[in-house]
């Protein structure tokens, strides 16, 4: 695959930042940025650190599971059919 194909082939950073903005979206981003404020703010270097990774993160991911971004079909299997189950006691006390 050559560069130009590699390069239309995946999301670019700036329109990965564009998409997908739901209200799950604007809280992890508001929250990492409260973080990064408040940790430069203080002069906290972990708090920065932890702060830009949040933000980041949050900014160019596509979304969270919980907001359907990943879809799981159902199974296809025929679960009905279940065979002959034998158990047996373990040592009782």
């Amino acid at each position: 695959m050559k560069f130009a194909e590699q390069k239309n082939s995946k999301m670019s950073i700036l329109a990965r930042v564009k998409s997908g903005w739901t209200a799950l979206k604007f809280i992890r981003v508001g929250l990492g940025s409260l973080i990064l404020y408040s940790s430069i703010e203080s002069g906290q270097v972990p708090g920065i650190i932890v702060g830009g990774i949040f933000t980041l993160f949050s900014l160019l991911t596509d979304g969270v599971c919980c907001a359907g971004a990943c879809y799981t079909p159902a199974s296809t299997t025929d679960l009905s059919k279940t065979g002959d189950i034998e158990y047996e006691e373990l040592g009782a006390k």
